[in-house]
C-alpha cells in the first residue's frame, strides 16, 4: 500500500470512529437555541421596519437552513448520524438523501453563503432605523442580534459544537486555511 493510500485508510477510519460518537440533546440544543433567538430578532427588527418584511425574513431564515439540510449536510461525514453537533446530519437524512464524490468543505463554501441575508439584513435595517427613527428598543434589539450572531453563536461552536470534533480540519467553519 502506497503511503497517500494508507493516509487516506487511516483518514477514514478516523471518520468512521468520529461518526459512531453520540451527540447528547443537551448539546444538540445548546447549538440550536442561539440560532433560532438570531433568527426570532432578526425578524423582530424587520418587522419594525414593516410587518410583511419580518415574515419574510422568518420564512427566509427557514428555507435557509432548509437549503443547509439539502445542499450541504448530504456531503458531512456526520450525514444520518448522531454525531453532528447541531442535530442536522439526523434531521436531513431524514429528508435527503446522502450524496458522495464531493469534498465537503468545497460544497459548504459554495452554498454557505445562502445563510448570509439571515445574518446581514437585520443589523443593516436595524441601524437604518436607527438613525432613521431612533428607538431604544430597535437599539436593544439590534444589540441582542449582533451579541447573539458575532459572539456567542461563534463561542458555544468552538467550545462545544466544534471543540472535540476530531474532523475539524476538513470543516472550512473551524479551519479558515480550507
Amino acid at each position: 500500500m502506497s503511503h497517500k493510500n494508507h493516509i487516506k485508510t487511516e483518514k477514514l477510519k478516523e471518520v468512521q470512529e468520529v461518526c459512531k460518537r453520540e451527540i447528547p440533546s443537551w448539546l444538540i440544543a445548546l447549538d440550536n437555541i442561539p440560532t433560532l433567538v438570531l433568527f426570532g430578532l432578526g425578524a423582530v427588527i424587520l418587522a419594525q421596519w414593516g410587518i410583511i418584511f419580518g415574515i419574510t425574513h422568518a420564512v427566509y431564515a427557514v428555507l435557509s437552513i432548509l437549503w443547509f439540510w439539502a445542499k450541504i449536510c448530504p456531503y458531512c461525514h456526520s450525514f444520518g448520524t448522531r454525531s453532528c453537533p447541531c442535530g442536522y446530519g439526523i434531521i436531513s437524512a431524514k429528508l435527503f438523501k446522502k450524496k458522495s464524490g464531493k469534498n465537503f468543505s468545497r460544497i459548504f463554501k459554495k452554498n454557505i453563503p445562502v445563510l448570509f441575508p439571515a445574518w446581514f439584513v437585520p443589523p443593516v435595517i436595524g441601524i437604518y432605523l436607527l438613525i432613521s427613527r431612533f428607538s431604544y428598543v430597535t437599539l436593544l434589539y439590534l444589540v441582542l442580534f449582533c451579541f447573539t450572531g458575532f459572539f456567542v453563536i461563534p463561542f458555544v461552536s468552538k467550545i462545544a459544537g466544534c471543540k472535540t470534533c476530531r474532523i475539524k480540519e476538513d470543516c472550512p467553519w473551524m479551519n479558515k486555511k480550507k
